[in-house]
């Protein structure tokens, strides 16, 4: 049995990409008998606390108030001790901290899950990571194996830090194909176009709302997600005068989440950068078409696993309003390919495991 000790910025019931991916990843290794712990951080917290999710033990220790970039010491000191007692450390996101842990790999067998974007998600976070550079590195000469989620994220990956291209291996984010099938549709909601994500400014939730006026006017817009820019977005939907048409519902669970994939005739994301796109794969899985900004991730699941359901489009409203006007009377999307997170974890654990020789 593989003992795996997962270093983590955060994990659910927090909300985030990072934390979907993980929380998933790790009920997934748990079903295939890998012996999971994980080691995050939450705000709030003054000291460590113990929690039991799906089964896993999880210690929680307490995380900064900071917007540029997430900051636990407790949990960097946790994680570079890690290796202690378990076979491979998998340590999370380079945009946070406790990616810091990756340099535990100089004793002990470390894999890291980067999620790398090439920068931070606002300007304090860029900044930090010009200084960043020289210690990204480190980690990466550090660790045993580097997994990308996609071609996109290893081509700036190597771009930034070529000696990562002989460990890097791309295995994708996958989909609950099970609980997204299982969800009902919100019954009487009119046409939904849906937004979900963080609510920051590199997600140009902005552009969608400007849009809105341009739409029919029996179509709504559900934004999910919580962020700087959620009370900017309200202004902005009550000065275009939509906002009875612009709902913000701040974060939900997974079931709603879920549910509301299923009510949505099309997704929007308008991200200025992305290593995947989780949100578009789970939107077209659920039978919704979506509407993408024209950046590398997004035309790789276009190809890899959108099939009819993509439009890849200029961030502008005017385009936008089109794109989603033309996927409002479509037939429904072919061809889509969703990968499951039950096979995404099978080929994780054969890299935590040492097995794979890609």
């Amino acid at each position: 049995m593989t003992t795996v000790a997962v270093v983590t910025p955060g994990f659910p019931p927090e909300r985030g990409g990072v934390e979907a991916h993980v929380g998933n990843l790790v009920r997934e290794l748990a079903a295939r008998g890998a012996r999971v712990r994980v080691l995050t951080a939450r705000r709030g917290l003054t000291a460590p606390v113990d929690e039991v999710v799906g089964g896993v033990p999880v210690r929680v220790y307490p995380a900064w108030r900071t917007t540029a970039m997430s900051l636990s010491p407790r949990l960097l000191l946790a994680g570079l001790r890690a290796g202690r007692d378990a076979d491979v450390v998998h340590v999370h996101s380079y945009h946070a901290a406790c990616g810091f842990a990756a340099l535990a790999g100089f004793r002990r067998r470390v894999v890291f899950t980067p999620h790398y974007h090439g920068g931070g998600h606002t300007t304090g976070a860029s900044l930090l990571h010009l200084g960043y550079r020289f210690v990204g590195k480190l980690l990466f000469r550090a660790a045993a194996r580097v997994i990308c989620v996609s071609e996109a994220e290893r081509a700036a990956l190597v771009a930034d830090f070529p000696a990562a291209a002989a460990k890097a291996v791309v295995l994708p984010n996958g989909v609950d194909t099970a609980a997204l099938r299982a969800a009902e549709p919100f019954p009487g909601e009119p046409r939904t176009v849906l937004s979900l994500g963080r609510l920051e400014p590199y997600k140009r939730v902005d552009e969608l709302v400007r849009a809105v006026p341009l739409l029919p006017a029996d179509v709504q817009v559900v934004v999910i997600g919580t962020g700087s820019q959620a009370g900017p977005l309200r202004a902005l939907a009550a000065e275009l005068g939509v906002a009875d048409r612009v709902r913000l519902l701040g974060g939900l669970d997974d079931h709603a989440v879920h549910r509301w994939l299923r009510t949505a005739a099309v997704l929007v994301s308008l991200s200025a950068h992305e290593a995947f796109g989780m949100a578009p794969v789970e939107a077209a899985a659920a039978g919704a078409h979506v509407v993408l900004s024209d950046i590398p991730a997004h035309r790789e699941i276009t190809i890899a696993h959108l099939g009819t359901a993509a439009r890849v489009v200029e961030v502008d409203p005017t385009a936008v309003a089109k794109a989603v006007a033309a996927a409002l009377t479509a037939g429904p999307p072919t061809g889509v390919d969703a990968p499951d997170w039950g096979r995404i974890a099978e080929d994780t654990l054969a890299v935590l495991r040492g097995e794979d020789t890609r």
